[in-house]
């Protein structure tokens, strides 16, 4: 059901706190958040502007914050690019993780046909060093 303040959400906010949750997910694929994986959520916490409160929120109540994707291309690879971070906060990109980033990435609006070369460009690209803005230019 939701809370009230939920109820009175624009949809940008609720897509941002169901994206920020897809971000916890992926933390926690292997049981655990670690340091870094913390740090780059509260990072991205921060990007988004959410407050303590919601991400303790998003965290507790999982269920109320589906995947809403954004309209725009160009956020919708963000997200994408920010989901591939997450995983790759470990240097691993376990079997289980490839395959959350895979629906994710349908769900995001992206051609199951092409999801898997856009992860493989974005993991090289981030590997590498690159900037998510230069990464979506080479995407898009």
């Amino acid at each position: 059901m939701g809370t009230i303040s939920q109820l009175f959400e624009t949809g940008e906010q609720s897509s941002l706190k169901g994206h920020f949750l897809n971000l916890v997910m992926l933390a926690r694929i292997d049981g655990k958040i670690d340091a870094a994986e913390k740090k780059l959520l509260e990072k991205i916490a921060l990007r988004l502007a959410l407050t303590s409160e919601q991400v303790k929120s998003i965290c507790e109540d999982e269920e109320s914050y589906p995947l809403i994707p954004p309209v725009n291309k160009e956020e919708r690879l963000e997200r994408l690019i920010q989901l591939i971070q997450m995983i790759l906060i470990d240097g691993e990109i376990s079997k289980e993780e490839d395959q959350l980033i895979f629906k994710y990435a349908v769900a995001l609006g992206f051609n199951p046909e092409e999801v898997e070369m856009k992860n493989k460009i974005i993991v090289s690209q981030l590997k590498d060093g690159i900037s998510r803005e230069d990464i979506i230019a080479s995407i898009i």
